[in-house]
């Protein structure tokens, strides 16, 4: 009885394609700042991490991690410096073929935002110092293979606070990186 039901839940998945998976980790890195009147800026930098999976040859699950700093400095206004720690698990899904020199893909997923905000506001106020709450996660970008085994990327992401897509622009980063295949 056991092996005729494992024979028929064995036919049941017969339509999956098989696929030798591959795992792919990649690192990235972006800086910015802006300038504005009368000596305000913003400046910030951001190190992205990830680890994923190719569970067939377009789609790939990845954990990824990003670290950001973020300055806003207004003179007698603000000087509020944050600090973003974001955990996600992601599905990637890539539109070129497997062997294609350059594929785009999409990333949307569910992270784990931890932020610490220190400064003070004019008045002598404070930014909350810590907030931990869950959020989406979205991106798009480009993979362009240099060997079968490195390749180099560029990506857009973002992270929905509050999973809000009206916040897209709030926590917006491209980065530019490299990924190992193996």
């Amino acid at each position: 009885m056991k092996a005729i039901l494992l024979l028929l839940i064995g036919l049941g998945f017969s339509w999956v394609p098989v696929y030798a998976g591959v795992f792919e980790t990649s690192a990235g890195y972006s800086v910015h700042h802006s300038s504005y009147n009368g000596g305000s800026y913003t400046t910030g930098s951001s190190l992205t991490g990830s680890f994923g999976y190719y569970f067939t040859q377009d789609s790939e699950v990845e954990f990824s991690y990003q670290d950001s700093n973020t300055q806003e400095f207004v003179p007698s206004v603000q000087d509020i410096h944050y600090r973003d720690r974001v955990y996600s698990l992601n599905l990637m899904y890539h539109f070129a073929n497997e062997g294609a020199p350059i594929r785009p893909y999409v990333r949307f997923g569910v992270g784990q935002l931890n932020r610490d905000a220190t400064g003070s506001y004019q008045g002598g106020y404070s930014p909350a110092g810590r907030l931990d709450q869950v959020t989406v996660i979205g991106g798009l970008g480009v993979k362009a293979k240099i060997s079968t085994r490195f390749g180099i990327k560029a990506e857009g992401t973002t992270y929905l606070s509050g999973g809000n897509i009206s916040t897209w622009q709030d926590n917006f980063n491209i980065s530019v990186g490299g990924s190992f295949y193996f």
